[in-house]
């Protein structure tokens, strides 16, 4: 079975965000919005094979936790994982 996940990954509430701080400041200047508080991500969108949703799971979070994050600046939110139909 194929299976499909959405994935935001995020540095830690108490990590300073540069990237964030710097839109911003672009927000602030251009007059867009006086008081953004911008924290900046990752997004990732991929497929897993896998013979059964909870070998599915199991794969997914050991993707995430031994690629995509680094769990002592990042945390993760999972926006979507269900199967893929393939008609």
């Amino acid at each position: 079975m194929k299976f499909r996940a959405k994935v935001i990954v995020k540095l830690k509430d108490n990590i300073k965000d540069a990237k964030g701080e710097a839109v911003a400041a672009v927000l602030c200047r251009i007059g867009l919005e006086n008081s953004a508080n911008v924290r900046m991500g990752k997004f990732f969108e991929f497929e897993i094979t896998a013979f059964d949703k909870e070998a599915a799971d199991k794969k997914l979070l050991n993707i995430i936790n031994e690629v995509l994050v680094n769990p002592v600046v990042e945390t993760y939110e999972v926006l979507d994982f269900s199967g893929i139909n393939d008609l």
